[in-house]
């Protein structure tokens, strides 16, 4: 099984990967456009949050970049997921896994009512964390 998911993707998966890529980019790149206009209008409601703001825009272009580049399988001789955005998804899953256990905790009283979307950002963090470090000690996908 794990084999499976570390073989070289097709073309098609790739094209089928970057529409979503870019979709949910796009749709994150929107509404942090939004909340900043918001912001910039004096709304202080929770969608004109500047840090979030900040991401979903950083979200929305590092993700059209990635998703333009699996459509259109720019410099397909190297990985189309480069290295360093690995690390710092990986690294900003499991950040944001611990900030959703967390107040999770601080809204709900239990720290494990709906946990099980926490544990998914901790495991793609990990996930990604993992196949950056393979790829930074030049371990071949097997």
């Amino acid at each position: 099984m794990a084999d499976d998911l570390l073989k070289p993707a097709s073309r098609s998966q790739e094209i089928h990967a970057g529409i979503w890529v870019l979709g949910v980019a796009l749709v994150l790149g929107y509404f942090g456009a939004r909340g900043a206009i918001m912001y910039l209008h004096g709304s202080r409601a929770a969608p004109a949050d500047p840090v979030a703001c900040a991401i979903g825009i950083l979200a929305g272009f590092v993700g059209s970049y990635l998703g333009v580049r699996m459509l259109f399988g720019w410099h397909e001789e190297r990985a189309l997921v480069p290295t360093l955005f690995l690390l710092v998804g990986g690294v900003s899953a499991l950040a944001g896994a611990i900030w959703f256990i967390t107040i999770n905790r601080a809204l709900h009283g239990s720290i494990l009512e709906d946990a099980w979307l926490g544990y998914y950002f901790g495991l793609v963090g990990l996930t990604a964390i993992i196949l950056w470090w393979r790829r930074a000690r030049g371990l071949p996908p097997e």
